[in-house]
């Protein structure tokens, strides 16, 4: 008898779940919002450590243009050791794991842990707009009304799964008869 687990596409994915990395000598959180359940285990573990850790919250920056200012200031003075945390929303992470990769950090530097609170993102790739939202399909956009079949596939640029229409007879949102 054969076992077959499903695979998902590359490029969907695979969150961290795990404790944060024993072999860090300096750890930095960088979250949207505080107080998320994660968060405090992660803070926990943390804290329980000897290991320095830094905390940037969205919460404590005018904009995320700020918060990114001063990871990318952090980064800049890292040594080899750092591992990043980053938390919240799928639209929000990913850019900044994009940026920390820019500035040299490895994928396994960076743990990614996703907020579920809010879905997932899923981009409309007919009216270029970010929502949120459950993957099961179909899904209607929010801003053209086009009724979307979500993709399993996972942009990494744009933080969101793929959203497109799901009746190529019917690519508009004009009314059904």
């Amino acid at each position: 008898m054969s076992t077959t687990t499903k695979q998902l596409p590359t490029s969907v994915p695979r969150y961290y779940s795990g404790e944060p990395s024993q072999l860090a000598t300096h750890h930095l959180m960088v979250s949207q919002g505080r107080g998320c359940t994660e968060q405090a285990r992660i803070c926990a573990s943390l804290n329980s450590s000897a290991v320095p850790m830094t905390h940037l919250s969205l919460s404590d920056y005018p904009s995320s243009a700020e918060l990114q200012r001063a990871m990318l200031s952090i980064l800049r003075e890292a040594t080899v050791g750092l591992r990043i945390y980053l938390l919240g929303n799928e639209d929000f992470i990913w850019p900044l794991h994009a940026l920390a990769r820019v500035a040299g950090l490895q994928p396994e530097e960076i743990q990614v842990i996703p907020s579920a609170s809010c879905g997932h993102a899923i981009y409309c790739v007919h009216c270029s707009t970010t929502q949120h939202g459950a993957l099961d399909s179909p899904h209607t956009c929010t801003e053209c009304g086009v009724v979307l079949e979500v993709r399993q596939h996972f942009s990494r640029r744009l933080g969101a799964y793929l959203g497109v229409c799901a009746d190529a007879r019917q690519p508009y949102a004009q009314a059904r008869s």
